[in-house]
């Protein structure tokens, strides 16, 4: 599959980012992964290369060592560069996000919940019951939550609370830290294709399932 690296405009300046892709023909639908550079944010050019080939057009932008706002900042300006994009139907995006970037892949999903249509947030989330709130009554399509066995965290079902609250489709991954990938994509494929597309693999053909 192709890759790519580019820099993407930001309001302050400029954000590398590596980006991978399918040779196929037709509107893509695009996936946003946003890691901080430490554990379960490390080897997301090699997963975006994995989303590939199952016909997503994937953007991983360089976020290592940038504050919190900057990360926010640098994960609009992704969304922003895809409507820009040829082959890319940017209607329907996917977010992840893993560690420090958990929290910016779901506030990405509430701040442009017209274009966000599934967002997995891997991470314990920083949100307090009013920031949930907040967050869980503007995202528009379907969350995924992923933790890892045997770490404590604080605010324990705060978030989860606040997306019942508000009627939102979610589910919770508990793993031994790293994420169910093929899940994932599973995810995405429900969530970004058409329903007419949703059934057809990489290759255009019938999908029975998926072994990413």
């Amino acid at each position: 599959m192709p890759e790519a690296r580019i820099e993407i405009e930001r309001e302050d300046g400029v954000v590398d980012a590596f980006v991978a892709y399918p040779d196929t023909p037709g509107d893509n639908p695009p996936v946003i992964l946003l890691g901080d550079g430490r554990g379960r944010g490390r080897g997301l050019e090699t997963e975006a290369r994995r989303l590939s080939a199952h016909r997503f057009f994937v953007v991983v932008p360089d976020l290592k060592g940038l504050g919190a706002e900057v990360r926010r900042e640098a994960a609009v300006a992704c969304l922003d560069h895809l409507a820009d994009l040829h082959g890319v139907d940017d209607t329907r995006v996917g977010v992840a996000g893993f560690g420090l970037c958990a929290d910016a892949a779901l506030s990405l999903a509430a701040w442009r919940s017209e274009r966000i249509a599934a967002v997995a947030a891997y991470g314990p989330s920083r949100f307090g019951v009013r920031g949930a709130l907040e967050i869980a009554n503007r995202i528009n399509g379907v969350v995924r939550i992923g933790y890892t066995v045997g770490i404590t965290r604080s605010r324990a079902g705060v978030l989860e609370a606040a997306l019942g609250c508000a009627g939102v489709p979610f589910d919770v991954e508990v793993g031994g830290g790293a994420p169910d990938w093929g899940a994932l994509v599973d995810l995405f494929h429900r969530t970004l294709w058409p329903p007419a597309a949703a059934g057809r693999g990489p290759d255009g053909q019938g999908r029975a399932g998926l072994n990413p």
